[in-house]
């Protein structure tokens, strides 16, 4: 991807938290950058990138910025699911996600990947949330184990 990652130090990670912390209690509210004397006001957009990308690096993770519009070789939309790379060919053969063949190779736009990890994610938390009720249900799942201990007091 076209984004080197940036990765924040762990003498950051006190500063990172209480720049996180001060974004969350100014949601809603005006930002500016002060510099020489001149301040300027952050755009919505702004803001929420800002605090985002603040939140995220504060939990101790790196972070790489690419434009939504971006595409991927396959190598990268790969890593980027977690997947193998012959996996995710099938996932392309199958029209699971969009993808382009300029030339020889496929390229794979960020947004149709994206759309595509979210949609998986949203069905394994629906397909989990089926089978916790299918187990409770049958009493396999949030029931003591031995119904017949007894209260102690």
């Amino acid at each position: 991807m076209n984004g080197d990652a940036i990765v924040p130090g762990l003498d950051e990670r006190a500063e990172l938290t209480r720049l996180a912390d001060l974004l969350e209690t100014a949601k809603g509210r005006e930002l500016a950058l002060v510099r020489d004397g001149i301040e300027t006001e952050l755009p919505a957009s702004v803001r929420e990138v800002f605090a985002r990308l603040v939140q995220v690096l504060a939990s101790g993770r790196g972070v790489a910025i690419v434009p939504v519009d971006q595409e991927l070789t396959t190598r990268e939309a790969a890593e980027l699911l977690g997947v193998s790379r012959p996996t995710l060919i099938k996932l392309l053969d199958d029209g699971e996600i969009p993808y382009s063949r300029p030339n020889s190779s496929r390229r794979i736009p960020l947004s149709g990947l994206l759309a595509y990890k979210q949609q998986r994610s949203h069905s394994r938390r629906q397909l989990l949330a089926e089978m916790t009720a299918d187990a409770v249900d049958s009493g396999m799942y949030g029931t003591p184990a031995n119904s017949d201990e007894r209260d102690v007091a």
